[in-house]
């Protein structure tokens, strides 16, 4: 064999050896993963499903409907790992509100005068962009617990939104850990009994 050949064979088995070793990473990624989901879910009592591609954690939270949800999406010529959390908020909010993250472009149009509703609190109005608010919604909405939890769901979520009485929140990835998993859904969790908290508190007020 001649010495180009036996450079051309080197180089093959070094190829096949690198497409081995990252063949056995990912699958060992892939059984962490799988592993800290499936004990996530079964800590909570919540039922966990893997399918190629995608997992899924489904369970109740006061009494409603939560699931958190991996799975890779194709935009344009690009595959994106994301992760998508949803829960039911029950009549916790008035179901027409809006509510989502306020980002650049709704600062740059409040800048010029068109501003969206606002709850009277500064940070929450800096915070959150507000359609169809009502008084109540106005009074949940400056409690202080709702306000730090709506803190804690920007820093995990970029994009969030609640409407028709649920909550969605994506990013960006997916959490391998149990650590991981319990940071990214608190919030939507806490989030979601300070607004319960809050919403019964004004109706204990007006009962009084």
């Amino acid at each position: 064999m001649s010495l180009g050949s036996w450079f051309s064979f080197l180089l093959y088995l070094l190829v096949a050896a690198a497409v081995v070793r990252g063949g056995i990473a990912f699958w060992k990624t892939l059984q962490r993963r799988d592993q800290s989901w499936r004990q996530f879910a079964a800590h909570r009592d919540w039922g966990y499903t893997h399918s190629l591609g995608s997992w899924e954690i489904g369970g109740l939270h006061l009494g409603r409907q939560f699931r958190i949800r991996s799975e890779y999406r194709r935009s344009g010529d690009k595959t994106r790992l994301c992760t998508v959390v949803t829960l039911e908020l029950g009549q916790v909010l008035p179901p027409d509100l809006l509510i989502r993250p306020e980002g650049l472009g709704d600062k740059l149009l409040k800048a010029v005068g068109r501003r969206d509703e606002e709850v009277g609190d500064a940070e929450v109005d800096a915070m959150l962009n507000l359609k169809n608010l009502s008084d109540e919604a106005r009074d949940i909405l400056r409690a202080p617990r709702v306000r730090q939890q709506f803190q804690r769901l920007r820093r995990q979520f970029l994009s969030f939104t609640i409407e028709d009485e649920q909550l969605k929140a994506e990013r960006l990835g997916m959490p391998d850990s149990e650590e991981a998993l319990e940071a990214l859904v608190s919030p939507a969790l806490l989030l979601s009994e300070a607004l319960h908290e809050a919403s019964e508190q004004g109706r204990a007020r007006k009962r009084g």
